[in-house]
């Protein structure tokens, strides 16, 4: 009885090791099964869009190939779906950039107008209590003045006398007064002036983007070409395989990957021209950084 429970104790190490042992291995294949699903629907993710007709054809085209020419045909259909896999990559890549770019070109906008708007309008407070501060000197040495006036329209010497005396003690102060107030305003309208000239030479670097943004235009005609190329193609490939004629399919899937690539060179170009529509948006901002804050 205890030679049985010593054999059956040593067997529990290949029983352990047997059932681990198949868990990994299970575990393993399904990894592999992952791997092999996800990698068939990348490649099937490549391909080229066909309804189920055209499918149907396209695979009878390949089972009646050839092996070598099943291989060619292969071939020239991934490189379809590759230019067309790029075509689409680039068109996000345009969607988030030009997102981007947008964005960005309001709150330059926002950020220009509002170029040296705090300064000013200290420099505008500063004006205005500088005035309401000597508004009393100024009232009074009016006061005195017309005082004045009236002292010499009756003829009054001594009164006169008086009166001017006040003017005069007055005259140098309200003089360093209104010269206080000529300069602050002096600095305001320079201020001003220069506010709208920076506004100004921003609104230029701004305007640099353009240009590109023209171009973007013109290209995005091209894309609409290509992609009416490529559609084109695309209905002449799903005919022939109809046929079943391999020289056709094949002249024809030719013809596609051009059309394809085409397309695919076309959005990059467009991705290429909101690059530099970008690079503009970064010169303004760096510009707008170095002004002092």
């Amino acid at each position: 009885m205890m030679e049985q429970s010593n054999v059956r104790f040593r067997q529990l190490p290949s029983l352990t090791h047997l059932i681990f042992g198949s868990r990994l291995f299970i575990g393993l294949v399904i990894l592999f099964s992952a791997g092999t699903i996800y990698f068939a629907s990348s490649v099937e993710a490549a391909g080229i869009d066909l309804g189920v007709t055209a499918q149907k054809a396209w695979d009878s085209v390949l089972i009646k190939a050839d092996a070598q020419t099943k291989l060619t045909l292969k071939q020239a259909y991934e490189k379809v779906g590759n230019w067309k896999t790029q075509e689409q990559a680039w068109e996000q890549k345009i969607k988030t950039l030009h997102a981007a770019n947008t964005a960005e070109l309001e709150r330059l906008r926002v950020e220009i107008r509002q170029t040296d708007a705090a300064k000013v309008a200290a420099l505008a407070e500063k004006v205005k209590q500088t005035q309401a501060r000597y508004e009393p000197l100024f009232a009074l040495y009016s006061s005195v003045n017309r005082q004045l006036d009236a002292a010499k329209a009756i003829k009054n010497k001594e009164w006169s006398a008086a009166i001017r005396t006040q003017a005069e003690t007055l005259r140098p102060v309200v003089k360093l007064a209104r010269e206080d107030i000529r300069i602050k305003k002096k600095e305001l309208a320079e201020a001003r002036k220069w506010k709208s000239a920076e506004i100004k030479r921003l609104r230029a670097m701004l305007a640099g983007a353009d240009s590109a943004k023209k171009q973007i235009q013109t290209a995005k005609k091209q894309a609409s070409l290509a992609k009416e190329r490529y559609s084109n193609a695309l209905q002449q490939f799903k005919q022939s395989t109809k046929q079943s004629q391999t020289s056709r399919v094949l002249s024809s899937l030719n013809t596609l990957a051009s059309a394809a690539e085409k397309w695919a060179g076309s959005k990059q170009n467009i991705h290429t021209l909101e690059q530099k529509v970008s690079t503009t948006y970064v010169k303004v901002r760096q510009e707008i950084a170095k002004r002092p804050k």
